[in-house]
């Protein structure tokens, strides 16, 4: 047993989960892959069991409650395993940790605190547990809290600690993405708002795009220990025969063949596999800090499976400086960059007031001299140097007079306004400035107060826009007492 000692910013994650539950019973934890959500959940759990409560922890697979059973062993937290044929199942103890597909077959311990791992994925048992808890506090844990209807069964949502935020801090590595385009994307049929697996198939599983996945990953990352996520099993499969050919070692792991699995896993974590392929095994909860690149070669539309891929490369290890993500399906040019994803409220299956409705913001673009992804805004290609022509924002047609309009201010959208009061929340609280202070503040900035449906008292992290806010009032202030 160890000692349980919270990095700053997941103390701080802390903090704002408590005061959540100050708030609401039910509360969504949003939180990158990497930011250490169990190691948080590790401390409240603990924190729970010195006043005396029962705990449930719910994942929705095997390898995520081994996982989970392992952390709290590290960290002397006594608990049960509530999965068919664990060795560790001990329904005494007041901490369980349960497989939603078990629970489902054998019914629900009571519990004071139900914690739910990768809350997204949302199952009838879950909604079930909870509300034959009614009176207890649930927390989900996430790191994309987009689904459909979660706001039906989850009243208060918060993200403490946004991605770039932990990547400055470094608790997650910087990333950067590559954007070949491999397969003719015109032909993706789209059912349910998600592309089919038999249109993905049909793209993706031909030897010549399967054959350029591997050519793709030789040019970019070669070397890399890489986890490449594909269509369905049959696609995984013919990557893995087409690294085989070129003599690099890869595996494949996959939801029906489980005999071997811990092996195959353990053979890419410890061994010297350089490419686990998986299709959705991998997407959630894998844990392998030395992963350097995520090869998706499939397209989506969902922002859940971006988000959850592209972090399964972005934890910290050794002497890792960055990230490589290849993205074969143009999902950062149809979804935009993870940590650029702006998300204000959680679904609750009713259409959005007007005021929530944000613009559609730009997206990044291919550099089309080297394939690297540039962020939003950049011209000159990070990775090459190419910078294309630039093009005339207005197009005349001969003697036309066109009046030059002056660059507009920035305009924020609710939720940059939130995080803009937030931020003041937490500048007044370090400098021990007065309560009112953010909101003359927040006042001054935009020309009125917070919207009703905003949190007034909410804090995060200050960053270097709100910094550079407070010392500009600041000086200001100071020169209009000199005059």
């Amino acid at each position: 047993m160890i000692p349980l000692n919270l990095k700053p910013l997941q103390n701080y994650m802390l903090d704002q989960t408590r005061e959540a539950f100050r708030r609401s019973r039910r509360v969504i934890l949003q939180a990158a892959t990497g930011s250490g959500k169990t190691i948080i959940a590790a401390q409240i759990v603990k924190n729970a069991l010195e006043r005396g409560k029962k705990v449930i922890f719910i994942a929705d697979r095997i390898v995520l409650c081994n996982q989970t059973s392992n952390v709290f062993l590290k960290y002397g937290i006594p608990h049960g395993v509530i999965q068919a044929g664990n060795r560790r199942f001990d329904i005494s103890q007041p901490v369980q940790i349960c497989s939603i597909q078990t629970l489902n077959k054998r019914g629900c311990p009571d519990a004071d605190l139900i914690i739910i791992d990768e809350a997204h994925v949302l199952y009838q048992g879950h909604i079930e547990i909870m509300n034959g808890n009614p009176d207890a506090f649930v927390l989900g844990l996430t790191a994309s809290p987009y689904t459909k209807g979660l706001g039906k069964y989850f009243d208060f949502h918060i993200e403490p600690v946004p991605i770039k935020k932990l990547t400055e801090e470094n608790y997650l590595v910087p990333y950067e993405i590559y954007g070949p385009s491999i397969a003719d994307l015109s032909k993706l049929k789209v059912v349910a708002g998600e592309f089919t697996e038999e249109s993905l198939s049909e793209v993706y599983d031909k030897k010549d795009i399967v054959g350029d996945v591997v050519k793709t990953w030789q040019r970019l990352a070669n070397g890399k220990k890489t986890i490449v996520f594909g269509v369905n099993v049959a696609h995984i499969k013919h990557i893995v025969e087409q690294f085989h050919l070129v003599g690099i070692s890869a595996c494949q792991v996959n939801a029906y063949e489980t005999d071997e699995r811990d092996e195959v896993l353990d053979s890419f974590i410890n061994g010297d596999v350089k490419i686990l392929c998986s299709v959705e095994v991998a997407t959630k909860g894998f844990d392998c800090p030395k992963v350097e690149c995520a090869v998706l070669a499939v397209a989506t539309k969902s922002m859940i499976k971006w988000t959850q891929t592209v972090g399964r490369a972005l934890r910290t290890y050794g002497k890792k400086e960055k990230a490589i993500i290849l993205d074969l399906g143009g999902n950062a040019e149809r979804l935009g960059f993870p940590d650029d994803f702006k998300f204000t409220r959680l679904d609750d299956g009713k259409k959005p007031k007007n005021s929530e409705i944000e613009a559609k913001t730009k997206l990044p673009q291919t550099c089309p001299s080297c394939d690297y992804v540039k962020p939003i805004g950049v011209r000159k290609c990070p990775a090459c140097g190419f910078t294309p022509e630039r093009k005339p924002e207005v197009e005349a047609a001969d003697g036309e007079i066109v009046k030059l309009q002056r660059k507009a201010k920035k305009e924020y959208n609710l939720q940059e306004k939130q995080s803009f009061l937030a931020q003041l929340n937490q500048y007044a609280f370090e400098q021990k400035y007065k309560r009112g202070f953010a909101i003359h503040a927040y006042v001054d900035k935009f020309g009125c107060e917070p919207a009703s449906r905003m949190d007034w008292w909410k804090r995060e992290p200050v960053g270097k826009e709100v910094l550079n806010y407070t010392i500009h009032k600041q000086i200001k202030y100071a020169n209009r007492r000199i005059l």
